[in-house]
């Protein structure tokens, strides 16, 4: 389930790695604080809620969240990447999931 706002002072949804990205859209990466992939330019933020850990990452540095990656407290974990089509169609396809330690 994608819930807007439940991390104080952020505007990101809150997802876990059941979630369906499906008609989520753009997420804007507003004041990222972590330089991941070692460019740098801070391009990721990490959010903790009570079941999981969220990082968003926006590599292209256009403002929108290109990545993000979820491991929940049970271990469960997943992966997305969000595409923008040339035909201005826009998705977020999964490209990992599963559970750490199986």
């Amino acid at each position: 389930m994608v819930i807007p706002g439940e991390f104080s002072g952020l505007d990101l949804p809150t997802i876990d790695a059941h979630t369906s990205l499906d008609g989520l859209g753009a997420v804007e990466l507003n004041n990222p604080t972590q330089d991941i992939n070692g460019d740098g330019y801070f391009d990721s933020v990490t959010t903790t809620g009570e079941e999981a850990m969220q990082v968003w990452s926006d590599f292209d540095n256009d403002g929108i969240a290109d990545h993000v990656k979820v491991v929940e407290k049970d271990g469960d974990y997943a992966a997305w990447e969000f595409h923008q089509h040339p035909d201005g169609t826009q998705e977020w396809v999964r490209t990992d999931e599963g559970t750490l330690g199986k």
